[in-house]
C-alpha cells in the first residue's frame, strides 16, 4: 500500500506475492471518484468501508451509544449470525407500518454484502441453478 497522510488518497498497490490488482478497487479509486464538489452530498460506499474521509460520519448518539456498548463489556463477543433480537426487533419497527407490518423474526442482519449474497443464494437457489454475475465484479461475489 503506498503510504498518504489521508485515507481517502490511499492507493493500494498489487499484492507483491500474486501481482494482481483488485478490479474494483482500481476502478473505485481512478475512475469513479466522487467529484471535489458534488451538487448534493455523497457517501462513496463502494467498497463498504463508509468513513469520515469519504464524507460519512455518524451522529454523536450513535457515536456515544457505541462506546457505551463497549465500556459495558456485555457485547464484546459473537453475536447471533442472523443478527441480536433487539436489532431485529428495531429494524422491523423503524422499516415496518400498521399497513405493512415486519416480522422481527423475518429480519435477516449480516456483516456485509458477501455474506448476504451467499445467505440469499443459500436459501434461494439450489444444486445445478444458474446464477448471473456481473463482470466486472467484486472478487468475492
Amino acid at each position: 500500500m503506498v503510504e498518504s497522510k489521508s485515507w481517502a488518497d490511499t492507493k493500494h498497490d498489487p499484492s507483491p506475492h500474486t501481482h494482481v490488482l483488485n478490479p474494483i478497487r482500481y476502478l473505485l479509486e481512478n475512475k469513479m471518484k466522487i467529484p471535489k464538489e458534488p451538487r448534493i452530498p455523497l457517501v462513496n460506499l463502494g467498497l463498504g468501508e463508509p468513513s469520515k474521509a469519504n464524507g460519512f460520519t455518524l451522529h454523536p448518539v450513535i457515536n456515544e451509544a457505541i462506546i457505551e456498548q463497549v465500556k459495558k463489556e456485555t457485547c464484546n463477543g459473537y453475536t447471533m449470525s442472523s443478527g441480536i433480537p433487539e436489532a431485529k426487533q428495531a429494524i422491523a419497527e423503524k422499516f415496518g407500518n400498521a399497513e405493512n407490518p415486519i416480522d422481527p423474526n423475518n429480519v435477516f442482519l449480516t456483516f456485509g454484502t458477501s455474506g448476504a449474497l451467499y445467505a440469499a443464494i443459500s436459501v434461494l437457489c439450489h444444486r445445478g441453478d444458474n446464477i448471473l454475475a456481473a463482470s466486472p465484479g467484486f472478487p468475492l461475489f
